[in-house]
C-alpha cells in the first residue's frame, strides 16, 4: 500500500506488552480491515483522552480491571475494546461493567473485528449475545405481569420509515447495514434515529433500544428479531 493511501486509513491504537501478539493484531486485523493498528504504551494511551477506539490486549495487559479502572477515571472519552481469551459470561460482564465498550475473543475473525469496530464507533456496545441479554434483563425492559401498558409510549407517533429503522436496530444492525437494507445513506439513518430519540424522550441508543423493546412487548408494532450482539450507547 502506498503512503498516500496509508495516511487515509483509520488509526487504531493498541495497548499490548507482547511483541508477537502486536504483530498478530496488525497482520490478522490491520490490513484486512483497512485500519492501521499502532502499539502505544499504557501511559501514552491514558493521556490520549479523545473519542477514539483503543484496543486492550487482555492476554498481556495485567491487572486488567485495574487498567480499565484507570481509563474510566482519567480517560473516559476513549472507547475501549478488550480482546482476550473467551471466558465465562460473568467475566465478560465485569469487563463491560468496568467501562469497556466491547469484548472480542482471541480467535475473533477479521469480519467480527470489523463489525465490532463499526458498532463501537457508532456508540454501541459489542459483546457476546448472552452477556448483553443478561445486562438487558437486569434493566427489566418488559412490562411486569398485570401492569398496565405505558400510555405515553403508545402516544409516541412514529412514521412507517421510523418504525422500519427502529425494527432493524432491534435486529442488531448498525447504521450502515440499516441504510443498505432501506436504500438510504448512513447519515439519513442517523437523522432518523435522532428524531426517534427526541420523540421517545431518550438520550442515547441503549435507552432507545430499551424503549423499542418495551414498545414491541406492549403493542407489537415493531418488526425485527432482537440480536443482542449490538446495543447502542
Amino acid at each position: 500500500m502506498d503512503e498516500a493511501n496509508r495516511t487515509e486509513r483509520e488509526r487504531i491504537r493498541l495497548v499490548s506488552t507482547n511483541p508477537m501478539r502486536i504483530a498478530g493484531f496488525q497482520g490478522v486485523y490491520g490490513d484486512p480491515c483497512g485500519v492501521e493498528i499502532t502499539p502505544v504504551s499504557l501511559t501514552e494511551a491514558l493521556y490520549w483522552n479523545m473519542a477514539s477506539i483503543l484496543l486492550i490486549d487482555g492476554l498481556s495487559v495485567s491487572p486488567l480491571f485495574e487498567v480499565l479502572g484507570k481509563f474510566r477515571q482519567t480517560a473516559p472519552l476513549i472507547h475501549l475494546i478488550v480482546m482476550g481469551r473467551d471466558a465465562d459470561e460473568t467475566f465478560i460482564e465485569c469487563v463491560i461493567a468496568a467501562g469497556a465498550k466491547g469484548f472480542l475473543g482471541a480467535t475473533a475473525s477479521a469480519e467480527e473485528f470489523r463489525i465490532a469496530l463499526e458498532n463501537v464507533r457508532e456508540g454501541s456496545i459489542w459483546a457476546p449475545r448472552k452477556v448483553l441479554t443478561n445486562l438487558i434483563g437486569r434493566q427489566s425492559p418488559y412490562p411486569e405481569p398485570g401492569r398496565e401498558p405505558d400510555r405515553r409510549m403508545a402516544a409516541v407517533q412514529l412514521t412507517p420509515r421510523e418504525n422500519e429503522v427502529l425494527g432493524l436496530l432491534l435486529g442488531g444492525k448498525g447504521n450502515r447495514e440499516i441504510g443498505e437494507d432501506l436504500g438510504i445513506d448512513p447519515v439519513t439513518v442517523k437523522a432518523h434515529l435522532g428524531r426517534i430519540m427526541r420523540k421517545a424522550g431518550v438520550g442515547n441508543r441503549i435507552e432507545l433500544t430499551m424503549y423499542a423493546l418495551r414498545r414491541r412487548a406492549e403493542d407489537g408494532t415493531l418488526e425485527g428479531r432482537a440480536d443482542w450482539t449490538h446495543l447502542g450507547h
